[in-house]
């Protein structure tokens, strides 16, 4: 009988906590995050892991860096909440240099558009996002938003060079989803009690390195040797981005992000130009319009502290001259009064061999800052951006 009623007492005092819980917030790591936990100004940016993503940003509003405001919705796209579409809405897919890693939340490109053309400008782009979790992220959560118009600006995550593959991760998240972990871990998911558990130690087991996400290390003598997304799959995914929207109505721009060595050429065969040119003939194949931002950054005659906070991430001069820029070009095609439609999908265009995939570049070349992502399952190895 005391056995019983030790039971009963110890599950009425667990539903008392979980009930509790319940009227607090989720929970979100960045609760758990120490002030000096910083890296590059732009830290800590929280998120969490999502094995058909990999990591996910955490819903919140917080403050980054020197100060700049960051809201994130409850879909985990940097924005306010969408609620059903009233004009046409445009969703923009890339990394950090698309989120607007540095800059304030009213200063991201995708809010400059809003004050330049009457639709809306979704930005569901995520730091460290390749293009394979941004054709996920489009099928599983952003088509949601019913978008009239793809502007994918998705390069850096891709072409850089790392110890994993995306899709081999993403395979590997697969089968933990359906091992016995993976299934008490849904069981699971509904509990509050179990998630500040486990997000309390994931933390303890990784520290600020749990927290964010960012470029490779370079201390890692392994790191740098393969392409995250091989230039194949890179091919393959910029097409899926136009036959996607080819089948729902609606059009595509594709858009070439700069970074410094645009301005300041250091190099004469950089290794993202073969990335870049696989996109100029996937928007050919598919009859898409390119925005060339290098060319518009050229142009516009800024410094390099003007225009970059780093090596690519852009500050809020360069985030209004790529507003203005593609702006420009949607204006040129009558977007969005005129619809823009995918005529042609074409397929994944002809790619160049990639000589550098497996042998990587001499990491003392490019030096980048260094962060890796939230749990999922299993963590994968360090990601870049």
């Amino acid at each position: 009988m005391k056995r019983l009623l030790a039971f009963g007492f110890g599950l009425l005092l667990l539903l008392l906590v979980e009930g509790f819980l319940h009227v607090l917030p989720a929970p979100d790591g960045s609760r758990l995050a120490a002030p000096e936990d910083t890296e590059a100004g732009f830290q800590p940016i929280m998120l969490r892991g999502n094995p058909y993503l990999l990591w996910e940003l955490l819903p919140g509003e917080r403050t980054m860096g020197e100060g700049q405001r960051v809201v994130v919705n409850s879909q985990g796209f940097r924005g306010p909440e969408r609620g059903e579409k009233t004009r046409p809405r445009a969703l923009a897919l890339g990394d950090s240099s698309v989120y607007g890693a540095g800059v304030d939340q009213d200063q991201v490109f995708t809010a400059e558009l809003e004050k330049q053309l009457p639709a809306d400008f979704v930005n569901g782009a995520v730091p460290g996002y390749s293009t394979t979790q941004a054709l996920n992220v489009l099928h599983t959560k952003a088509l949601a938003y019913d978008p009239d118009l793809l502007i994918v600006a998705t390069l850096w995550s891709d072409n850089n060079f790392d110890r994993f593959v995306d899709r081999e991760v993403m395979a590997t998240y697969a089968a933990w989803e359906r091992s016995s972990a993976g299934t008490v871990h849904r069981a699971l998911s509904w509990s509050r009690i179990y998630g500040w558990l486990s997000l309390t130690l994931d933390f303890a087991a990784h520290g600020v390195s749990a927290r964010t996400v960012g470029w490779i290390r370079l201390d890692d003598p392994e790191a740098g040797k393969r392409r995250r997304v091989p230039i194949d799959d890179y091919a393959a995914n910029l097409a899926g981005f136009c036959s996607t929207m080819a089948e729902r109505g609606g059009g595509v721009v594709f858009v070439v992000l700069p970074n410094r060595e645009d301005l300041k050429p250091t190099v004469d065969d950089p290794p993202w130009a073969p990335y870049r040119q696989v996109m100029r003939d996937t928007a050919a194949a598919c009859k898409a319009p390119l925005v060339e931002l290098p060319e518009a950054f050229q142009r516009s005659g800024g410094g390099l502290g003007s225009l970059f906070i780093d090596e690519m991430h852009p500050t809020a001069e360069g985030h209004r001259l790529m507003a203005r820029t593609i702006a420009d070009a949607l204006k040129r095609v009558g977007w969005p009064q005129s619809p823009l439609l995918v005529t042609d999908p074409g397929g994944p265009v002809p790619t160049p061999e990639d000589p550098l995939d497996g042998v990587g570049i001499p990491v003392q070349d490019w030096q980048h800052d260094a962060q890796q992502p939230s749990r999922a399952a299993p963590p994968p190895p360090p990601p870049g951006r």
